[in-house]
């Protein structure tokens, strides 16, 4: 074909476009991303601020491993093909929870994203969590999305359907439509906006024994409690569960509001359970059982004796008669993986384990086969809380530290706590009776909150103390006035869905 023939070919076509009235012009082109910016409104100020530094950021290099140095920032990766990055120690960029870690540091001036992907997700600093089951709808800009359920990707939520991101080797930070990850996992806000995901079920509500007779009340303070059953022995809340083990043996849950309907779990052989999620599992002497689901699923006798146990997300943990802490990831089939022996006790949060060997407490994260981490001689009590972990040492000394596992306790106090508890970005802890109580940063300064305590629990924004038999809460800022929740008979509680508290070794 000619030259002048394919001109008039051209021409033609034109013509025929024209006539019958395309605009090729209109014609949207599927790979067309927005510039780079935030492209919903609703985010906080500082989560804006992500954005824009993240913005800025366009065009920087991916590096395995870069942004990881001690000040957040571009840096040079590691040099590993097993990851698909045979050439990034000679790359000066930023890996995808590098990425998000500068950006939010640039934002608010504060190293508040140090870690990998697993650390970033479990982040005290979170205030709002979300599933993929929710999809992308309650997102808002500077939120931070996760992909797989091993957390193997990071990325920062522009608005509209795009994320900006740093992908992988040999490519460089983009922004992309959420449609580019198939395996979305859920994300997190570390900054309130002006939309919610949907509320943590249960965490307004306060149960509490009286002798054996179980009473629990839902949302305000002041809320009627209504009576749930006699005889407990044992009682849990757990998002809208409740969980009773009763004095003959019975294990019974309700799911829903606080009126009545139990289900029978098990009728008379139960020794110990936990409820965690859609599981249940209760012990029949060291025989161990789960069910997952609706209430009424069939129960999985898990093969391995348990001394003691504990679930956790898609995790199941024992610790053997014989010390072998044994944990299982995925369906509740076999599978287990030893992680270690002599082992005295443990604790799963999230991604990570922690357990001690008489006073030595060790801890890993990740994957099931990760190396564990040795952190602290002496320790009595210990707890895995978001991004931090504490330990309380024989001494009297409280330790925290945040971040990562290596080095780098702060110490809260030095020779006088007798017990403590973490919940988000508040430390409580007692001396002898007297509560105190920081939050933010761990340098905060601290609270003395009453005095006469012989039991407390913070979840959230409530403190519960236990004075004697007289149970008060309080809600909101720490200075807040305690509200009398039973003045008088009180002998055991829990504030709040999740029952994460300190192991005791």
């Amino acid at each position: 074909m000619t030259k002048t023939t394919m001109t008039r070919l051209l021409l033609a076509l034109a013509m025929v476009l024209g006539a019958i009235g395309l605009d090729l012009a209109a014609v949207p082109t599927a790979s067309a991303a927005p510039a780079c910016g935030v492209l919903a409104d609703g985010a906080a100020q500082e989560a804006q601020d992500a954005v824009a530094r993240a913005c800025d950021q366009i065009g920087t290099p991916y590096s395995w491993g870069g942004g990881h140095a001690g000040q957040p920032g571009p840096s040079y990766g590691l040099c590993d093909p097993a990851n698909g990055a045979p050439n990034d120690c000679h790359v000066l960029g930023l890996d995808c929870s590098g990425f998000v870690r500068y950006a939010y540091y640039l934002a608010v001036d504060q190293d508040i994203m140090n870690g990998i992907t697993t650390t970033q997700w479990q982040s005290s600093r979170v205030v709002d969590r979300f599933t993929a089951a929710e999809g992308y709808d309650p997102l808002l800009p500077g939120d931070l999305l996760f992909y797989g359920s091993n957390l193997h990707h990071v990325a920062m939520y522009l608005g509209g359907g795009y994320i900006v991101e740093a992908p992988y080797s040999g490519a460089s930070v983009r922004v992309a439509p959420t449609s580019t990850h198939s395996d979305y996992y859920g994300a997190i806000r570390l900054y309130h906006g002006g939309t919610s995901s949907r509320p943590v079920p249960g965490a307004h509500r306060i149960a509490y024994s009286e002798g054996g007779d179980l009473w629990a009340k839902d949302g305000e303070l002041g809320a009627e409690a209504e009576f749930q059953e006699s005889d407990v022995k044992e009682f849990q809340l757990e998002d809208e569960r409740v969980g009773v083990l009763t004095d003959a043996g019975a294990l019974l849950v309700k799911d829903g509001d606080l009126g009545p309907g139990w289900h029978t779990v098990d009728a008379d052989s139960v020794t110990a359970f936990e409820l965690d999620g859609d599981r249940i599992a209760y012990a029949e002497g060291e025989d161990l059982y789960v069910t997952e689901g609706e209430l009424g699923s069939e129960a999985v006798l898990q093969d391995a004796p348990a001394a003691k146990f504990q679930i956790e997300g898609d995790r199941v943990g024992v610790l053997t008669p014989d010390g072998t802490l044994k944990v299982k990831a995925g369906d509740l089939g076999p599978g287990w993986t030893d992680i270690a022996t002599g082992v005295t006790s443990f604790q799963l949060h999230g991604t990570r384990i922690a357990y001690t060997e008489g006073g030595d407490l060790w801890a890993q994260e990740g994957d099931l086969d990760e190396p564990s981490e040795f952190q602290e001689h002496d320790v009595v009590e210990y707890q895995l809380s978001g991004d931090r972990l504490a330990a309380r040492t024989s001494s009297g000394a409280l330790l925290v530290k945040e971040g990562d596992l290596g080095p780098g306790w702060y110490t809260v106090n030095t020779d006088s706590v007798t017990s403590f508890q973490l919940d988000g970005m508040r430390i409580a802890f007692t001396e002898g009776g007297d509560l105190w109580v920081r939050e933010g940063d761990l340098d905060a300064p601290q609270q003395l909150l009453t005095g006469g305590v012989t039991r407390f629990q913070i979840d959230g924004d409530r403190v519960a103390v236990l004075l004697g038999d007289d149970l008060e809460v309080k809600e909101g800022a720490l200075q807040a006035d305690w509200f009398p929740v039973d003045p008088d008979s009180v002998t055991d509680f829990q504030i709040g869905a999740d029952r994460n508290r300190p192991v005791r070794v």
